[in-house]
């Protein structure tokens, strides 16, 4: 597992796209959430991450965050094995859903720690990557737009996505990546599918996503689908696990809770 697989095993899609706050509202979140996710390659269905999460409503200082938790592993056993946690805080407030500060740690096989502190009154990030298997070291602050997102939140950020608009509405603006870089692109609202889950056949929204400039003319293409049953819980990413030439992968959610929120 290389330093970008994370760009798909949490919320690898945010890498091609941004959208602009103006045009969201505060996603919905239940007091306590919880799922479990699978990465595998969509052709053979070879499993490649397990990911299981939990998110909390919390009120501190009259403010309010969602404290994100997260488990994965890569399915292997003995020196191969890698294991990671994750854990992120955000805040819910008039400007939306905002990433305060995020961490994942890996063990095993693998041992480097990512760490991105946001400062969105200052327009800008704290990134720290480490090594510690190589020792290679990363530090850098970068200037981020006032309507950036946060990649980490991205999947609850979307609940929000007007998908009232219909087919064919976009939103474009600038996403912070894991690896402490800022890209823009576009989501695209592809219209209505019924989508084969682990709930059963849901009637879902569909979006596409494009990255702007020359890296969306070769990207390959990227699907998500939502709930058409508000509040819109993310269902399944379709992608590549790293780089263009990658098999494609498919990310999907196995289990949810709330349960009563996914409608068939």
């Amino acid at each position: 597992m290389k330093k970008r697989w994370w760009l798909l095993a949490a919320v690898v899609f945010v890498s091609m796209l941004g959208m602009a706050y103006a045009q969201l509202s505060n996603p919905p979140f239940a007091d306590q959430e919880s799922g479990v996710q699978r990465i595998s390659f969509i052709e053979s269905g070879k499993p490649l991450y397990n990911m299981r999460w939990q998110t909390k409503r919390v009120e501190r200082g009259g403010r309010n965050f969602i404290d994100y938790k997260l488990t994965g592993d890569n399915g292997q056993t003995g020196a191969a094995r890698i294991d990671w946690t994750e854990e992120s805080q955000m805040e819910l407030s008039a400007d939306g859903l905002r990433t305060i500060n995020w961490t994942k740690k890996s063990t095993g096989a693998e041992r480097m720690t990512w760490q991105l502190d946001y400062d969105w009154a200052a327009h800008r990030v704290r990134y720290n990557y480490v090594d510690a298997a190589t020792g290679k070291k990363e530090a850098k602050t970068i200037k981020i737009e006032p309507g950036a997102i946060s990649g980490d939140a991205l999947n609850f950020v979307l609940r929000a996505f007007p998908f009232e608009r219909g087919k064919g509405y976009q939103i474009k603006g600038q996403i912070i990546m894991t690896d402490g870089s800022a890209l823009s692109g576009l989501i695209i609202h592809l219209g209505e599918e019924k989508l084969s889950t682990a709930f059963g056949t849901i009637d879902t929204y569909k979006l596409q996503l494009k990255p702007a400039g020359a890296l969306g003319v070769v990207a390959p293409k990227m699907y998500m689908w939502f709930t058409k049953s508000a509040p819109h819980i993310w269902l399944r990413f379709d992608g590549r696990d790293e780089g263009l030439t990658s098999p494609r992968t498919m990310n999907t959610l196995l289990e949810y809770e709330p349960r009563n929120w996914i409608v068939r």
